[in-house]
């Protein structure tokens, strides 16, 4: 049986939003939400998976909408000032475009509301809407009229909402930098060119996941990896050198002893000076490798660099410099490079090669399977040119399950125990060294049970032929609305 981390703090949990709502999607286009459109994450008052403290504006939603009526602007906010910008009478047709963002569901409490944030981080905004003011946010896509808005409002909750209440949601929504507007490119463009002139990659979540104190953050990893002591599972490890790990994600408040028995095995391998950290891009919603050539700085120091593998990787793939900016607020290669940094008080001979990993599920959902990629086979190269002085890293978690990712109920136990035979048949497939078959058993059916270790862990077998491997620990971190499971494994050959 998996160990059961359960939080029972208080807290306001978030879920995905009802199929009911029209709400945009990562593609840009509108879409009625439901768990095959949208995979909309974890609120940030959850410890599981995200780190970012709750910055949200008053947690009043902004519509307050009882069934069939329309008292709408519980708190109503500059309501002119969009109007103003558009030279006062003159209202947009069509209206604004919002940009992709996060839609997560709230508690229940006088009514369902809604939080929206970024998951790109142009903006550390959060704002909390109604289910009305949700419905009103969707039409604001570039498409719709304020007269087709009011019209499908109407329809919806029985009155049009007024044209000076829509343009005081307009204008919140842009003060937060949440819709497609120039001030937001031009915040865009000044946060890229930050990023890009920047000589290192800054710490995001030290502070609330990790110490910020340098000795307090080493004091924090010393019993992260106490606590691993013990906790691997039975079984004889591969004969052979290391190669490869899987190592989740998930907050370290949570995961860090699982995370520990990984790099335990970095740390018992004096022969490792390369480390090849393959990160989940949560906001990239589409195939890409995208290699950081920058140190990543964390409280106990940075962590250089192997330029030479960096550049040579960077020379296989086609994209721009500002797709980097998604290294700014991930965390997925953020925590090994927290581990990492720690091994390197007694091994600052380790690099690492930060890469974080865009979205490979279109391929599933068309039934396609990845194909040759000039990436991988240059990864493949130079792990083999390397021998035992390279490893990979898949940082990466597992399944998404519950109704704060749009399941109908929370697990039972019975449901709970058939996932972990679920995820435990799909490891199998990562412990023998398949990558074509551990990405068919996660995109079989749709992945419904939405894996968001897809790419990295792909990448890392697809580029290690002749693996073989074992799971260290498996783990589900449960909360009352949701589950997210996570494993720990080695690779050697």
């Amino acid at each position: 049986m998996p160990v059961r981390i359960v939080d029972d703090e208080q807290r306001r949990d978030a879920t995905q939003v009802p199929p009911a709502l029209w709400v945009r999607a990562a593609d840009g286009r509108l879409h009625r939400c439901s768990s095959s459109t949208m995979h909309l994450g974890i609120a940030s008052s959850s410890r599981l998976g995200s780190c970012r403290p709750a910055l949200r504006t008053r947690p009043d939603p902004v519509f307050q909408q009882p069934a069939r009526a329309c008292t709408i602007l519980r708190n109503p906010t500059r309501s002119g000032n969009y109007a103003k910008a558009q030279e006062m009478d003159a209202r947009p047709d069509p209206l604004p475009r919002l940009r992709a963002l996060e839609i997560l569901r709230l508690p229940e409490d006088g009514g369902p509301s809604y939080l929206l944030r970024d998951p790109q981080g142009y903006t550390d905004a959060e704002l909390v809407l109604s289910e009305a003011a949700l419905f009103v946010a969707a039409h604001i896509d570039g498409e719709h009229t304020l007269s087709e808005l009011q019209d499908n409002f109407a329809e919806r909750y029985g009155n049009p909402p007024p044209a000076e209440q829509v343009d005081g949601l307009i204008a919140r929504l842009q003060e937060a930098h949440m819709l497609e507007t120039e001030s937001f490119f031009d915040r865009q463009r000044l946060l890229h060119g930050e990023f890009n002139a920047a000589p290192t990659r800054a710490p995001a979540h030290q502070g609330i996941c990790y110490p910020e104190d340098p000795d307090e953050a080493v004091q924090a990893l010393q019993a992260i990896f106490q606590k691993a002591n013990g906790l691997e599972e039975d079984g004889a490890r591969p004969e052979g050198s290391l190669r490869g790990l899987v190592a989740p994600h998930i907050d370290l408040r949570v995961g860090g002893p699982c995370s520990a028995l990984a790099f335990e095995l970095i740390a018992d391998s004096p022969h490792v000076k390369t480390v090849f950290v393959l990160g989940t891009a949560h906001g990239c919603p589409h195939p890409a490798w995208l290699v950081l050539p920058k140190p990543y700085e964390t409280p106990m120091g940075p962590v250089p660099v192997d330029e030479d593998a960096c550049r040579r990787l960077i020379g296989t793939v086609e994209h721009g410099p500002d797709d980097l900016f998604y290294h700014r607020k991930e965390h997925s290669v953020e925590f090994q490079a927290v581990f990492l940094a720690y091994l390197r008080r007694q091994r600052p001979d380790l690099r690492m090669v930060p890469i974080l990993c865009g979205s490979l599920r279109e391929l599933g959902s068309s039934g396609e399977s990845p194909g040759d990629d000039p990436f991988l086979d240059e990864l493949g190269r130079i792990l083999d040119e390397r021998g035992e002085s390279a490893v990979v890293v898949a940082g990466a978690d597992l399944a998404h399950v519950g109704p704060r990712f749009g399941d109908p109920s929370p697990l039972d136990q019975n449901h709970l125990e058939l996932l972990e035979t679920k995820d435990r048949d799909t490891l199998a497939a990562v412990t023998r060294g398949d990558a074509l078959a551990f990405y068919g058993a996660v995109t079989e059916g749709g992945d419904p049970r939405r894996i968001c270790g897809l790419s990295p862990i792909y990448g890392a077998l697809a580029s290690l032929p002749r693996v073989r491997g074992k799971v260290l620990r498996y783990e589900q971190a449960i909360e009352p609305t949701g589950t997210v499971t996570y494993a720990s494994v080695g690779l050697w050959a």
